[in-house]
């Protein structure tokens, strides 16, 4: 049953695409359609909803930035915060060291004492005491009078008056990454006396790092104030993601960079308290905004499927709800335009309420028609009847007339009082064969022109002056009826002038009709010249007939006799008074 269905909508909408293709079904705009008119509705409708919907997308996506960005800047400070114990205990032990004199004036414990403190601090390698000449003084390992007035963070110690930590530099005692922490010494008038350095040790703080933030949460750094990398639990990713100076020092927003392998890292950067250090916490993208580009993309797709969910429904809706019962319908109003008003649209019982309504009132309609149809055609049956008794009537009087013509012409002498006689006796006589084929005429409105032609060319062969032979070819076509008694005289007219003349041969006369250009054009052709036989003051009657068909009437010579031409519409047209 599947291509049976299959079989009636494609036939259902064949009907709907002719309906459709027709002037009456041409759209006259763009929302001239039940179908295009619902869509618009529905999604002004859902519109709202659909940007709530987007823009809640939007709000959570920042959002979303802004939580990975405070998570990212807690890792980075949770993760640094050991780091920054390690600076402040540096710090804490040179400002001790600063005050005991036997340091401060590099006397014979002041190696010793050093050393002691050493031993004490398990991140520091060394710590020494520094000349304002940059050569060592004091040490806890030996190296005196090494000089560093050449090393870069020594530089930045003479322009410092406070605790500066340095770079990642190489030992030049240890032989391994360090972190010169250093306290520049004054005196009291403010005379640069030398600095106390510690080294801590880089490779410690790096394997603390790891220890409290592996590389699994993520990768921090801590980064010296230009950027430079001091700290990192990887620093093999770490040198790759923050070599961006500019992003590293800018901080306040998300950042994003790319390993080695392609992978896409998010991180933020926050300052430490001291010394203009920052710390850098770097997450994996995929894994920081999993969910987030999830949701994200459901708030901006969810709305786009809602509205192609919403066309298809409304599409299919309308054409099984609204449009195929509108074609049903108009399958109905055609049959009963046909006439058949006895169907009864039975499908209407599946239908919705509004159509059921609908069609019942067709349905009514129908039936009034009916009645008025019946009451119509009896009305126009007994209008037909009397109408055909009146021809009848008129048809019986006329011959009557036409009877006492003839029995009281009979006793009038030759000459022109016996022509004219005859011919009132030939134009009654018309009169009757026009009314005889009125009465058997078939549709009471028309008449067959070729029938009333051929009735009045063997009426007239008889009725003229002379022997006269008619011939008529015409096309067969309909002539209304108030045209068919100005045809007929008008006809006599022509044919009795045209046979008026006086000669011993017989005259052929041959009327050929047919429809030209949306008029009746009767030409009438005879074999001898035609003179001012039918001129306008010689056959009034005939013009007159003419104009009263709303035609004209037009001679013209021929090599073979003359011809005669009468055009005139099929219909009696009314002229203005």
């Amino acid at each position: 049953m599947w291509w049976v269905r299959g079989e009636a909508a494609r036939a259902r909408h064949r009907e709907r695409a002719a309906i459709f293709a027709s002037a009456v079904g041409q759209p006259r705009h763009i929302l001239d359609s039940v179908r295009r008119s619902l869509l618009v509705v529905i999604l002004l409708a859902i519109t709202p909803i659909a940007s709530a919907s987007m823009l809640q997308g939007v709000l959570q996506l920042r959002r979303a930035s802004e939580e990975a960005q405070h998570r990212l800047l807690q890792g980075a400070i949770a993760g640094a915060g050991s780091q920054q114990n390690i600076f402040a205990s540096a710090e804490n032990v040179l400002q001790a060291l600063k005050n005991v004199q036997a340091v401060r004036s590099a006397g014979a414990d002041c190696a010793a004492t050093l050393y002691g403190a050493t031993l004490s601090l398990p991140f520091v390698s060394n710590i020494a005491l520094i000349g304002p000449d940059g050569r060592v003084s004091c040490s806890a390992l030996a190296a005196p009078g090494l000089d560093l007035s050449s090393q870069n963070w020594w530089r930045d110690v003479l322009k410092s008056k406070s605790f500066i930590v340095s770079a990642r530099i190489l030992s030049p005692i240890t032989r391994q990454d360090i972190l010169a922490a250093t306290l520049p010494l004054y005196s009291q008038n403010g005379t640069f006396e030398g600095a106390i350095a510690l080294s801590i040790d880089a490779a410690w703080l790096d394997n603390l790092l790891k220890r409290e933030t592996p590389l699994s949460d993520g990768v921090a750094a801590v980064l010296a104030e230009n950027g430079t990398e001091l700290v990192s639990n990887a620093p093999g990713i770490s040198r790759r993601l923050f070599a961006d100076r500019a992003a590293v020092r800018g901080g306040g927003s998300l950042e994003e960079a790319k390993d080695e392998a392609g992978r896409s890292w998010t991180f933020a950067t926050a300052p430490l308290d001291r010394q203009g250090l920052r710390v850098a916490f770097a997450k994996p993208t995929d894994q920081l905004f999993a969910w987030t580009t999830l949701h994200v993309a459901v708030s901006f797709v969810l709305p786009v499927v809602m509205v192609l969910f919403t066309i298809i429904a409304i599409w299919l809706a309308t054409d099984r709800i609204v449009l195929q019962w509108l074609l049903y319908l108009r399958r109905v109003t055609a049959v009963y335009a046909q006439g058949h008003y006895g169907f009864r649209p039975s499908r209407m019982g599946d239908a919705p309420s509004e159509f059921r309504v609908l069609g019942n009132a067709i349905e009514d309609m129908a039936l009034a028609v009916r009645e008025r149809d019946g009451k119509l055609r009896e009305a126009l049956a007994e209008k037909t009847a009397l109408v055909r008794e009146i021809h009848h009537r008129i048809k019986n009087s006329l011959q009557v007339v036409v009877s006492l013509l003839s029995l009281y012409g009979s006793g009038i002498p030759q000459g022109p009082d016996r022509r004219r006689f005859e011919q009132l006796r030939t134009r009654v006589n018309t009169l009757a064969v026009v009314h005889r084929i009125l009465f058997e005429a078939n549709e009471g409105s028309e008449v067959r022109l070729r029938e009333l032609l051929r009735e009045l060319g063997a009426l007239l062969e008889g009725s003229a002056d002379r022997n006269v032979m008619v011939i008529v070819d015409a096309e067969d076509v309909t002539l209304s009826t108030d045209l068919a008694v100005p045809l007929a005289l008008m006809l006599s007219e022509i044919v009795m002038a045209l046979g008026a003349s006086k000669g011993r041969h017989p005259v052929r006369i041959a009327l050929h009709c047919a429809a030209e250009n949306g008029l009746i054009v009767l030409r009438v052709e005879v074999a001898e010249p035609l003179g001012d036989r039918l001129a306008e003051g010689n056959s009034d009657l005939a013009h007159g007939f003419a104009r009263q068909m709303g035609g004209s009437i037009s001679t013209e010579e021929c090599p073979t006799g003359a011809r005669v031409t009468v055009r005139f519409p099929p219909r009696q047209t009314r002229r203005p008074a």
